[in-house]
């Protein structure tokens, strides 16, 4: 590198993702001496993020569905940047910047190619669908130098499914891909007052016992089952109150019955989608955390919840049975089943002992393994490993242009 800034690439399909995971490790990495660029789809938060963090942002516009024309049209974007950059890391991030980010570095010349997969989607799809998420996923690891997955759950079904080679594809550590920031998730100093003041602005009454559900409220997310476990709940239990904050999401909607259902329940509290700010109060002001998913990557509601001591009650499902222990943090039950959700709802809901037991426990599990100090620590070491064992007739500059894209034919 001629004594230069080791230079990496963060790519995301949308500005969000990477605002949500990313930019204490994207700071960490500027400190560090990294030339760091990050890469999504154009938006005001993408330009935020580069002015915060103190580094160079790059908007290029990628659609999340399959749009041949638009990802042509995007890689050709993606390979021009790079060509200028040229970076000695491209790391991208969920399925979409993933193959059409390992695809533009490998045709660049890039010599580490990293793909981190962050959950599979393609797990409750079927069909033609099916086949063309696996079809990409098998590219992108394929066309990568190493591929990761957040969690060693995800990394056992990567490896079942053969989307990967297992001697390839890695989990640093205990998972994650930017850990839990302990500063802003722990117990508050004051809960009562924060509690209170949650639940003021929430409408939950005072007294009552109070289940969160934090996420999009979609069908993969299993709104769908945890509004018919609602009811056997609210049978038993009238005392018992339900929060659901989140957007619905119109590209995986519930079904209409139990969305009309959940806003005419007097007990269930629909706010909306929250503030980012606003998480660790929902947090302060909640008793148990519901997560009733039929997938996940690494669940960082899950992680968050345990970090502020609440316990859980969530599908067995890859992405949930890492941050959650059953019968330790929290109770696991199958997935799409309503019954058994309810039944640990009212478990956890009668015995206040067994959930300061599991907040207790949740909160050294998140600590020990979980946390950004940790995670950042662990990428920054593969980082700079993989730098300097890179083979140097790989780099960027011996890519041809003219060769891998076909210029004349794309212009």
């Amino acid at each position: 590198m001629s004594g230069r800034k080791p230079r990496i690439v963060v790519i995301t399909t949308v500005p969000q993702t990477m605002v949500a995971f990313f930019p204490r490790q994207l700071r960490s990495l500027s400190a560090a001496g990294f030339e760091v660029h990050a890469v999504s789809s154009p938006g005001a938060e993408l330009d935020r993020l580069g002015a915060e963090c103190g580094i160079a942002t790059h908007g290029i516009a990628m659609a999340r569905p399959p749009r041949p024309i638009q990802d042509l049209v995007s890689l050709r974007r993606l390979y021009s940047l790079l060509r200028q950059i040229r970076p000695d890391v491209v790391h991208a991030h969920t399925p979409k910047a993933g193959l059409l980010g390992m695809a533009a570095a490998k045709l660049a010349g890039v010599p580490v190619r990293l793909y981190t997969v962050h959950g599979l989607p393609l797990l409750t799809r079927t069909g033609v669908l099916r086949r063309i998420l696996e079809g990409a996923e098998r590219a992108s690891a394929g066309l990568s130098t190493r591929s990761y997955c957040v969690s060693h759950s995800v990394r056992t079904e990567v490896l079942s499914l053969g989307l990967c080679q297992a001697e390839k594809v890695f989990t640093l550590g205990d998972g994650s891909c930017a850990g839990v920031d302990l500063n802003r998730f722990r117990p508050p100093d004051d809960v009562p007052a924060i509690r209170s003041a949650a639940r003021a602005t929430l409408g939950i009454p005072q007294d009552a016992l109070l289940v969160t559900f934090i996420g999009r409220l979609s069908k993969d997310k299993g709104i769908a089952v945890l509004a018919d476990a609602w009811k056997v709940v609210v049978s038993k239990r009238p005392d018992l109150h339900l929060l659901l904050a989140g957007e619905e999401d119109e590209t995986d909607p519930i079904s209409h019955s139990a969305r009309e259902w959940l806003r005419s329940e007097p007990s269930v509290h629909l706010p909306g989608g929250v503030p980012a700010d606003a998480v660790p109060g929902i947090f302060a002001a909640s008793d148990i955390c519901v997560l009733p998913s039929f997938r996940e990557g690494l669940s960082q509601v899950a992680l968050e919840a345990a970090a502020m001591g609440i316990p859980m009650v969530a599908s067995k499902v890859a992405g949930i049975v890492d941050p959650v222990l059953d019968g330790v943090t929290g109770l696991l039950v199958p997935p799409n089943e309503p019954q058994r959700l309810a039944q640990a709802l009212l478990e956890l809901a009668a015995t206040p002992e067994k959930r300061s037991q599991f907040g207790r426990a949740a909160i050294e599990h998140v600590r020990a393994k979980f946390s950004a100090e940790r995670v950042d620590r662990l990428w920054m070491n593969e980082y700079r490993s993989l730098i300097a064992n890179a083979p140097l007739g790989s780099r960027v500059a011996n890519a041809n242009p003219a060769v891998v894209l076909g210029e004349s034919k794309l212009q």
